[in-house]
């Protein structure tokens, strides 16, 4: 069977209908018959016209719609041809090949993308896993699954209580596809299969379609760290004891020597003088780290109780209030009298004292040490505020670190370990607190302590 093109069928329809015509004018047919039979073959030839048009029209409109999501997908610019002039479909053709091209060059450099990062997560220390919102995994690397002891080829599609034998690190995971994007959680737990190990843990969302998340928990192993430092705990905690005994006898013997009346010639008491102030230092430092190394270690049991904040203020006041008038230095205590907080005492003059000593040692004469509160919410803010020579901005983030000075001729003929802020840092760590530290240099110090205001409050 032949097959005739329509636009060619629709011609032949009207030459024949022109012919017949004429000849039936010619041959004297009637009227009716010649237009009834031209009309037939008019509309034939319509019929048939549009169709082919329709045909026509539905292909290109399917084709301005490829174009169109083709546009959106490789973020090409170009104008796409309108319907009105674009009768050759030889021009959307060439559009619609360089579209292509376009979506193949950007898959190609997303694959190469993705190559790189799976390269890089690959081969990283740390252990990744991330699932989907349903809580199965979606991907793991070679670490996380030494960590956690698992088989590559049984993991993908597992849940998160399939792959994680642990309920603190599950519990995170789950958690972690309900926060904000913006948030993240950290956790240090304690793993004991496949073997013992300790895992700092960064646990964060991850945005999914029809707004939903999944998750990313990253495992960090620092058990080989933690083990130093427990070394380092139990060697400071250990020389600091046996350097107690022989310290307390050196101390006793030097004091006895400066009372002794025989003592009298021009060198020997001024020896036996220094010697007795450098064993008093020595013997603060050993105390210093052996407190340090207490609250690091965890032993030191927290008993929180309501205090009157100014009360305690008062009485560390009154420890040094001998050395205050020698000094020609005066407190300035601004605190109520009825705010009360909720923290361990003993622990809190430990601050106090400490913060005080510092601010007595580098605040010349005739200046002053005040105390005041700032409130907020549940908490409250000690201020203890000198007017001493302050400290340089290039230190102010490494004041707490151990025996870090600013100055350290200055702080050897005061006295100073080096370890009374960092022991302030630690302690406010253990009651819930936070230190904060500003300084200007000729100006003075402000140490604030952010403490639990207690159940009852009372205004400051």
């Amino acid at each position: 069977m032949i097959k005739i093109h329509p636009p060619l069928l629709v011609v032949l329809l009207m030459t024949a209908a022109m012919v017949l015509v004429s000849g039936g004018m010619v041959w004297g047919w009637p009227l009716w018959a010649v237009v009834l039979v031209g009309c037939g073959l008019l509309g034939a030839a319509y019929g048939l016209t549009y169709r082919a048009w329709k045909q026509v029209s539905e292909q290109q409109a399917d084709i301005q719609a490829g174009l169109r999501q083709l546009k959106r997908i490789s973020g090409s610019k170009e104008r796409l041809p309108s319907p009105a002039r674009s009768g050759d479909l030889n021009i959307e053709s060439v559009r619609l090949n360089h579209m292509v091209d376009q979506i193949q060059t950007r898959v190609a450099d997303l694959e190469e993308e993705r190559a790189k990062i799976v390269a890089v997560v690959e081969n990283l220390v740390e252990g990744v896993l991330a699932f989907d919102p349903k809580g199965e995994v979606l991907f793991s690397n070679p670490s996380a699954r030494r960590i956690l002891g698992l088989e590559a080829k049984v993991l993908q599609g597992l849940t998160v209580w399939e792959v994680i034998r642990h309920q603190e690190l599950a519990g995170l995971v789950e958690a972690c596809r309900h926060l904000a994007l913006h948030e993240t959680r950290y956790a240090e737990v304690e793993l004991h299969s496949p073997v013992p190990m300790v895992l700092e843990v960064y646990a964060l969302p991850v945005p999914f379609s029809n707004k939903k998340q999944g998750s990313v928990i990253v495992l960090h192993d620092v058990t080989e760290l933690r083990r130093l430092e427990q070394v380092r705990a139990e060697f400071i905690d250990n020389v600091s004891h046996e350097l107690r005994t022989p310290l307390t006898a050196i101390v006793g013997y030097l004091e006895t020597l400066l009372d002794e009346p025989t003592l009298e010639t021009p060198n020997n008491r001024k020896f036996v003088q220094v010697a007795h102030q450098h064993a008093e230092r020595l013997s603060r430092l050993v105390n210093d780290l052996r407190s340090l190394s207490e609250i690091e270690s965890g032993n030191i049991v927290v008993r929180h109780e309501v205090l009157q904040l100014g009360s305690v203020v008062e009485d560390v006041c009154e420890m040094f209030q001998s050395q205050v008038l020698k000094k020609e230095l005066q407190f300035i205590n601004q605190i109520n009298g009825t705010l009360q907080v909720l923290t361990d005492r003993d622990r809190l003059i430990q601050i106090l004292v400490n913060v005080v000593d510092n601010a007595i040692k580098y605040t010349p004469a005739g200046g002053t040490i005040s105390f005041q509160v700032r409130m907020g919410g549940e908490r409250v803010t000690l201020q203890v505020r000198d007017t001493g020579q302050g400290i340089p901005s290039r230190d102010l983030s490494r004041v707490t670190e151990r025996f870090y000075r600013v100055d350290r001729a200055r702080s050897r003929e005061e006295g100073g370990t080096g370890l009374g802020l960092s022991i302030v840092k630690h302690l406010t760590q253990l009651l819930g607190g936070k230190l904060r530290i500003l300084s200007e240099v000729g100006k003075g110090t402000t140490v604030e302590l952010d403490l639990p205001v207690s159940v009852e409050k009372s205004s400051s």
